[in-house]
């Protein structure tokens, strides 16, 4: 049996097979950020005896009293529960010794090469500093886009507005949107004629490789958790800016959420700045397998 034929889609509806997976297995652990399916789950795995860890990533799907309730009483079924920082741990009831950040480190070498029209993009924009960020699809969160792309059409106003040669490439991996957002998006990006400062790239890629072909990574989020863009741009000796709408790790430049003002200032900060090298990438070599050892060593434990 090769790798493709051990995955299942929990899509295709098959709840035999999803059912002979869950009884086949020793460990369940629930990775979700949909808080109903989450407990869906957990009531599969304690039906079955099942050791059942749950890790909670975020809190941007606990955003009423109600799921939060139900989400800390099935938190009782399980045998225990991580979470990617104190201010979801807290808000969960969860064991603060179990707080883990869901960093492992990306190996290169495994990662697809970036398509050819990215890299087009990408040497036809070499003499400029290219900005890339990213969002896994466009949707709203309180009624603002919850992955500021809007925030990055107004930067890319202002890079038109005072002529720098800055270059945006936005990556949305899915264009599962019901509210056509991609399309209006679109729309105001060729009226205003920003195409020479910002590009959507609406598949999935590597943005790990994107990351290292760029000078200026943004996490422009207003909500979030413990952000593995964030942590992989650290590792890889990319600068990162990120909304101030929660903790970030050590060494992120942070901006007032929403403002895109102020994010722009701190874009060109970075980027007139000497500090900004992009052929400067940490050496992947294998020395970090700790990362790996001590998350399945958490996993394992009693």
């Amino acid at each position: 049996m090769n790798q493709q034929e051990k995955v299942f889609n929990i899509r295709s509806k098959n709840i035999l097979e999803y059912l002979r997976l869950i009884r086949n297995a020793e460990i369940i652990h629930i990775h979700t950020g949909i808080w109903w399916l989450r407990c869906c789950h957990i009531i599969v795995g304690f039906f079955f005896r099942k050791k059942v860890i749950v890790t909670i990533h975020s809190l941007s799907n606990l955003n009423n009293s109600f799921s939060v309730l139900i989400t800390k009483l099935f938190l009782y079924l399980v045998e225990k529960t991580i979470t990617v920082s104190d201010e979801v741990a807290k808000k969960v009831n969860a064991d603060t010794r179990y707080v883990v950040h869901a960093f492992l480190p990306p190996i290169l070498e495994e990662e697809p090469d970036l398509p050819q029209e990215v890299i087009s993009l990408i040497e036809n924009n070499k003499q400029k500093k290219i900005i890339c960020s990213n969002a896994f699809k466009l949707v709203l969160h309180n009624n603002e886009d919850l992955y500021g792309l809007d925030l990055m059409i107004d930067v890319a106003r202002l890079i038109k507005e005072e002529n720098k040669d800055y270059k945006i490439i936005f990556v949305i991996a899915s264009k599962n949107e019901k509210l056509n957002l991609i399309g209006a998006y679109s729309e105001i990006i060729k009226n205003e004629n920003l195409e020479n400062y910002i590009t959507l790239i609406t598949y999935s890629i590597s943005f790990v490789k994107l990351m290292t072909e760029s000078d200026l990574v943004v996490r422009a989020t207003n909500t979030d958790g413990d952000a593995l863009t964030v942590r992989e741009a650290l590792y890889l000796n990319r600068k990162i800016i990120a909304s101030d709408i929660c903790k970030r790790p050590e060494a992120t430049i942070l901006f007032k959420n929403r403002d895109s003002k102020d994010l722009y200032r701190k874009i060109k900060n970075i980027l007139e700045s000497k500090e900004v090298k992009r052929n400067n990438i940490n050496n992947l070599n294998g020395n970090d397998s700790a990362f790996y050892e001590n998350y399945f060593n958490l996993i394992l434990s009693p």
